[in-house]
């Protein structure tokens, strides 16, 4: 995805005991996270010497100090896995955020950020591969990928793991409301009376013409040119039924602005804690898959510290408390004992072997593809 703009913070309430959400809107800072020191937020840290090991080589520091500087998504990590880092490893966080994977790129690509982890989502993964802006994982300082379920060790984007370790998954479906709506089962719902001039799409190019590609029939990683002309006429004569293109949408469906919407499933699923009244569905067409990712960069100051906070969220216990509160799906299969069990067992979230034979992950098609993919997304919002 190239953006994700906005996401719930579950955060500890010392009233009740209970893990609480708030709405946090385009937030540069997890402020929980900071005012409990365990992490600094700020400016990207000074850029140390590269790294990045050569063949064969082992990841090493190249700035000699416990410090680790992370740069991941807006409010997508639990309240206690910095600290918890911290106690474990001595290692001090610096926790920076964006809020796409362009965003992101760019900082990273310009040579002047100095992080050590960032988390980009997996059809960015070749593109920063191809831009050379990665280093290969070493396998002997993560112990815990041995946790790793199979779906993420043998995907395409990266098989074996060589670059990467997965975050948290989810899937791109439809966010509703029960009661303007009824129950929504497909992209059909984009019709009913009560979403005319109120519905919306993901602002994002590959997403959001997988619905048009998914309607009529084709496979969202299509490189056909004329499939993916076809899915623009779908979304043009689409968008004169829309209120908005757009993928800030949790504030929205709570409110009851907007009964209908293309959304990711672990927002739609923070915007379901906030109103009851909203109900998430894996469109009978199909949809989409996405990991975020873990890497470390080619020019990483503190790599071995980047590898070892890696092995640490592999462990069962974080992950599980990663997942619970972020309302994502985890990678770890170790943790999923841990995991709540009304999460874990909502086919929404982890849908069925059968559902994620319809939910492919969004493939980086080539650079000559992604850029027809661009040119037909310009196309739909112009039009």
């Amino acid at each position: 995805m190239t953006e994700r703009t906005l996401r719930i913070a579950r955060l500890w309430d010392p009233a009740d005991a209970k893990v609480t959400r708030r709405t946090v809107l385009r937030s540069t800072a997890f402020f929980a996270l900071a005012a409990t020191g365990a992490c600094g937020v700020g400016d990207a840290p000074p850029t140390g010497t590269s790294s990045a090991p050569t063949s064969g080589a082992k990841a090493g520091n190249a700035v000699d100090e416990p410090k680790l500087n992370l740069y991941n998504w807006t409010d997508y990590i639990a309240p206690d896995t910095l600290s918890g880092f911290k106690d474990a490893s001595g290692i001090e966080v610096t926790y920076d955020n964006f809020s796409s994977n362009d965003e992101m790129e760019a900082k990273v690509a310009s040579g002047a950020a100095g992080y050590d982890l960032v988390v980009p989502s997996d059809n960015f993964l070749r593109r920063f591969l191809r831009s050379g802006l990665l280093t290969p994982l070493d396998h002997d300082l993560l112990p815990n990928l041995a946790n790793l379920g199979k779906r993420f060790t043998e995907a395409d984007y990266d098989p074996g793991n060589a670059y990467s370790v997965p975050w948290a998954w989810g899937t791109t479906g439809l966010a509703y409301s029960k009661s303007q709506l009824g129950d929504v089962t497909g992209f059909s719902a984009y019709d009913l009376a009560a979403a005319q001039g109120r519905a919306t799409i993901l602002d994002e190019a590959r997403d959001a013409l997988a619905l048009g590609l998914l309607k009529l029939g084709h496979d969202p990683n299509t490189t056909d040119a004329g499939q993916i002309a076809e899915a623009v006429e779908v979304l043009l004569e689409l968008k004169g039924k829309l209120g908005q293109i757009t993928s800030d949408v949790i504030e929205p469906l709570t409110s009851g602005q907007t009964p209908l919407a293309q959304a990711y499933s672990g927002d739609a699923f923070q915007a379901r804690d906030a109103n009851d009244d909203l109900a998430y569905a894996i469109p009978v067409e199909g949809g989409l898959s996405y990991v975020d990712l873990l890497c470390v960069p080619k020019d990483a100051p503190h790599a071995e510290n980047a590898h070892r906070f890696i092995d640490y969220v592999l462990e069962p216990s974080v992950g599980a408390a990663l997942a619970n509160a972020i309302r994502y799906g985890s990678p770890n299969e170790a943790a999923k004992p841990m995991i709540e069990p009304e999460l874990l067992n909502d086919p929404l979230v982890y849908p069925s072997d059968e559902q994620l034979a319809k939910l492919p992950f969004t493939k980086d098609l080539g650079a000559d593809v992604e850029a027809r993919y661009a040119d037909a997304w310009t196309r739909v919002k112009t039009g």
